[in-house]
Parts: C-alpha cells; sequence; structure tokens
C-alpha cells in the first residue's frame, strides 16, 4: 500500500477523550485523495522504532476539501494514545488514498428518507455521509440515532446541533445515552430492536423510510441490521460498516462451507507467476496467500475495504459477506481474498489485477 505525506492543518479537542484532526491536501496530491462520504484512510505511523498502521474515518464531506479524522483513546490503546499525545499541527502523517464502500449514491433530485443509527466513533463515517446529504440533496429527511454513555463523551454533538439548526426541515438528531439519566426514557439505554421499536412508533414514519446506515461496535450493527430488515427494509438498502469481522450478519442468511481439502494455487503477482498449495483448514485465501509467503495486499481482512481485490481467472470460489464487491464485480471475476474459500480444486487468480471495473 502507498502512504503520501500530508499536513496536518488543525488539532481540536472534542471531548475529554476525543481528538479531531484535520489534514491539508497539497494540489498535487488532489485527484488522489478524492473520496466518498463514508470512506476510510490508513495511516503509518513510526512509534517507539515500531511501523504500526492504522485505518480512521473520514468524517468531513468532499465538498469541505479537507480531510479530517477523530480519534477517541480507549484503555490500553496503544496508537489512539500516540495520536493525542504526540502529534502536532504543522507535522507530517503518511495517510494511503481513500478506501472502502460504506455509504449511498447520492441523489439530489430525488425526494427520500434516510435513517442513520451510530454508536460512539462510529459517528464519523455517518458524519461525512450526513453532511454530504444535506449539502448536495434538498428533498431528503435524514434522521440520526446516535448512542454515547453519556452527554461529555459525545463526539461532534455540538457540529450534529449546527446541522440541525442549518438543516431544520431535512436533518432530525436525536441523542442516547446508557450511563446518563434523561428526561424522557425513550432516550436512556443502548441502541437495541426494542428501541428500534420504540423509534418506529413514537418518531418517524417507518413506511416512508428508503435507506438505513449503521456503524459502531459488531453487536450493534447485527442487532439493529436485523431490526431493520425485520421492519421492512430490504438488505439491499442496509449499509453498515464493521470494523471486524463477523460471520454473518443477518440472522436468515446461511453460512457457505467449503468441502475441498487441498487446492493448488496459481497466482500472478508483481508480474510473477508462481503455484502453491492450500491445504483448507477453513481459513480464507489470503491467510493461504500470507501463510505461503507471499506479500499479498490487505487492509481490514474482513471484507470491508477492498485491498486484497483480485481478479479470479479459473476455478470458482464462495466469497463470505462483504461490503465491496457487487454482483456485477463477482460476474466480472473479482474477488476478496480475505472473504474467498475454495469450491473447486485449482485456482487462478491475479493478484495485479486488484481495482474494480
Amino acid at each position: 500500500m502507498h502512504f503520501y505525506s500530508l499536513c496536518v492543518q488543525k488539532l481540536e479537542l472534542l471531548t475529554s477523550r476525543s481528538m479531531r484532526i484535520d489534514l491539508s491536501i497539497p494540489d498535487e496530491l488532489q485527484s488522489i485523495f478524492r473520496w466518498k462520504p463514508g470512506q476510510f484512510i490508513r495511516f503509518k505511523f513510526d512509534i517507539e522504532g515500531q511501523s504500526v498502521e492504522r485505518e480512521y474515518s473520514i468524517c468531513t464531506a468532499p465538498y469541505e476539501g479537507y480531510l479530517s479524522f477523530a480519534v477517541k483513546k480507549t484503555p490500553h490503546a496503544f496508537v489512539s494514545k500516540y495520536i493525542q499525545e504526540n502529534i502536532k499541527e504543522g507535522d507530517q502523517l503518511l495517510v494511503s488514498a481513500p478506501m472502502g464502500a460504506f455509504g449511498i449514491p447520492s441523489r439530489p433530485n430525488e425526494k427520500r428518507t434516510i435513517v442513520a443509527f451510530a454508536s460512539g466513533s462510529g459517528i464519523a463515517p455517518i458524519m461525512s455521509i450526513c453532511k454530504d446529504t444535506l449539502y448536495h440533496e434538498p428533498a431528503v429527511q435524514l434522521y440520526l440515532f446516535y448512542g454515547n454513555t453519556n452527554e461529555e463523551q459525545t463526539i461532534f454533538k455540538d457540529e450534529l446541533i449546527n446541522l440541525n439548526q442549518e438543516y431544520p426541515q431535512n436533518f432530525f438528531p436525536h441523542f442516547f445515552y446508557s450511563q446518563q439519566e434523561v428526561q424522557d426514557k425513550l432516550f436512556h439505554g443502548r441502541l437495541d430492536e426494542h428501541k428500534v421499536k420504540l423509534i418506529i412508533n413514537q418518531i418517524l414514519d417507518w413506511d416512508e423510510v428508503d435507506e438505513a446506515l449503521i456503524c459502531g461496535p459488531k453487536d450493534m450493527i447485527v442487532t439493529l441490521a436485523n431490526a431493520v430488515y425485520k421492519h421492512g427494509i430490504p438488505k439491499k438498502n442496509i449499509h453498515y460498516e464493521l470494523y471486524e469481522p463477523v460471520e454473518k450478519v443477518f440472522y436468515d442468511d446461511k453460512v457457505k462451507r467449503s468441502t475441498v481439502k487441498e487446492v493448488k494455487v496459481t497466482y500472478t503477482f508483481k508480474n510473477t507467476k508462481q503455484t502453491m498449495n492450500w491445504i483448507n483448514n477453513g481459513s480464507s485465501l489470503l491467510r493461504a496467500l500470507l501463510d505461503s509467503g507471499v506479500d499479498a495486499p490487505y487492509s481490514c481482512k474482513g471484507g470491508i475495504c477492498g485491498a486484497c481485490i483480485c481478479t479470479l481467472k479459473e476455478g470458482d470460489v464462495y466469497v463470505d459477506e462483504n461490503l465491496v464487491l457487487t454482483e456485477n464485480d463477482l460476474k466480472n471475476g473479482k474477488i476478496l481474498t480475505c472473504m474467498a474459500h475454495p469450491k473447486s480444486e485449482k485456482l487462478i487468480i491475479n493478484l495485479d489485477q486488484n481495482t474494480m471495473k
């Protein structure tokens, strides 16, 4: 993965544990750093002589012209602690090009209703999507349901309130606190299936909802995705950002299992063709490549970022649940090595052909 040097333009303390960092984009890198709302960037840090890489979601909208990300310091969080305690304005950070497929296409000429659920730092990509959608879609109705432990630790609360004041007919944020008493009991506790039922009954006309966005801890995502689906939103209209992989999101999906025991894999990488034997013990194609000493491209290992996309030339694989590949990509032979499991005893792949057409 290639990293570019971007300058820290501004630092802003959001809460006692959260910081926002703005990065300026020089003219010569404008074409590289064109992002879609909901995408993330990967950073490379040298910490105590150790090279460490981490992903952070972009929280600014493309029309704002600069990249911004939020870092929340948690107990035993090595990298976030380093960033908050050491990064200064004027520093140069090593940053990848934007990645990821979380988000929704912009529809400026349509009238639609969108619901977004976020928890904690999961607000970051949702923030980017909200700002961009409100900016481009004058007829949108966007409802945000945002959970935190308490008001003090609510990232971007002031900015969200300002957005509501700027777009009073379009944007409706609602804040939930799990460890703070509030007057209306609806807004006390975690976002879960019961809260979705209350939201449907008390806050909005659910029959008008077109799209749902979810970002936060994986258990919350699975719970809310199933609750939203249960109440009539099609799976294709439920978009979520997982920070760690799960076997499946929707309860009624069947998990595919591979019965192939050994696979001959011929791969092209850095313009060189080689062969390896893959003893299938349930691990992914990416894991098999890495175990064989292949420096195969990857980032998240969870079907989220798309860094491990390659082209399947021959053979067949299962591709587990992913947030990147479309049906058209799959028809054109694109697979994610991190989500691929064998259906045939022979595979031919090209790791150099790692872009979506």
